[in-house]
């Protein structure tokens, strides 16, 4: 059977050829550690790490050292949050926020070292900023932003409320799980800010394999701990970034995958890419609207759809769209603050994500498969 793939927000496939090539390789010939010693293979890792710093750093508008290389979003979310609260500190999260965020930041209300409160991100840009204003305490420390929505194409103005928090001494945590590779995101613009980008999605590299990007003005307490390759005589982890906060063998396989994901992404551009999946996105809600008695949910003008039917529960929709090959996700999508914001957390919804990869041909299939569905 042929596969319709339309489940890029949960992870970008089938992977650009040289990006199974580079991890391949690199099991090959660049099976050391990379900073652990002095043979061929630990130098080719080290080289190969150092060459995936640069080209991050060159497409997010940093430096190398500020590129910090994770297990995933989750993990560099894990670590710039935890890293950046202090014992009665108080956090204000969008109502957009995925499980990444929200139970990480409900951990830390349940041990008693922060409070935390939703701001309303469902508006406007200003009606955004207004709710973030009203919703601001004396000892509120951290904001978070989730970029982009992994539910709709809801998009949160991060730059603007970058420039909100440095006005006010707040540190700024940016969840770009959905936009990292689809949407420009300059460090120069995002002044005390953490973004923690998987690279698995719209990076097109492998899973197992992410990055914060930090703004110098964010002190981040390691999460880890552990050999660094460096100061191993010292008492606690090294105060110099990256090393800081990356404890542990790094995985470099997956590391060279990201390189050449992010070298695939660059050369086809992210405002083609971002301009074909919004093409992609119209034309199939629109054959929705054609097709008839669907409701979407959200914004729908990135490369993310949200729908429900009254006759099919999502959960039906997305079995019998997999008994013909089209691959969606549905349910709640680890985002239940989101499902609550758009009204939809009894049911959860169908969620159609397009990439790259995808073509009109794959709407039109999935198109026609609803219509015999429902």
């Amino acid at each position: 059977m042929n596969l319709v793939y339309l489940d890029h927000a949960a992870t970008s496939w089938p992977k650009p050829p040289s990006v199974l090539r580079a991890a391949e390789n690199a099991m090959i010939t660049a099976g050391g550690n990379p900073g652990r010693g002095a043979h061929p293979l630990s130098e080719a890792a080290e080289e190969l790490v150092y060459a995936c710093r640069e080209e991050a750093a060159e497409m997010f508008c940093t430096v190398p050292e500020r590129v910090v290389f994770t297990a995933g979003a989750t993990h560099a979310l894990n670590t710039a949050i935890r890293g950046l609260v202090t014992p009665g500190s108080h956090i204000l999260c969008d109502n957009f926020c995925h499980n990444a965020v929200r139970r990480c930041v409900l951990a830390l209300v349940d041990e008693g070292i922060a409070s935390a409160d939703h701001y309303d991100a469902s508006g406007t840009e200003e009606e955004t900023l207004d709710s973030l204003e009203e919703n601001l305490r004396p000892e509120t420390t951290l904001v978070i932003a989730t970029h982009q929505s992994n539910i709709c194409s809801k998009t949160l103005p991060v730059e603007r409320i970058a420039d909100f928090c440095t006005c006010r001494g707040l540190f700024l945590v940016i969840d770009a799980a959905q936009s990292g590779g689809r949407l420009p995101v300059s460090m120069k613009k995002l002044p005390n800010s953490a973004v923690c980008l998987p690279g698995h999605k719209g990076l097109c590299g492998p899973a197992g394999v992410g990055m914060l990007l930090l703004s110098k003005e964010m002190p981040v307490r390691p999460l880890l701990f552990g050999g660094a390759g460096i100061a191993s005589l010292d008492r606690g982890m090294p105060e110099e970034l990256p090393e800081r906060l990356e404890a542990g063998t790094l995985p470099v396989p997956a590391i060279a995958g990201l390189l050449a994901g992010m070298r695939h992404v660059r050369a086809l551009g992210i405002d083609a890419i971002r301009a074909w999946e919004e093409s992609l996105s119209a034309e199939f809600t629109a054959g929705l609207g054609r097709i008839g008695g669907f409701a979407l949910h959200g914004e729908t003008r990135g490369s993310t759809v949200s729908f429900t039917h009254p006759s099919r529960s999502p959960a039906k929709i997305g079995t019998a769209l997999a008994e013909r090959g089209i691959c969606v996700r549905t349910g709640l999508h680890c985002a239940p603050a989101a499902h609550r914001t758009l009204g939809t957390e009894s049911s959860g919804t169908v969620r159609v994500s397009f990439g790259a990869s995808n073509t009109r041909s794959d709407v039109a299939g999935i198109l026609k498969a609803l219509a015999s569905i429902v």
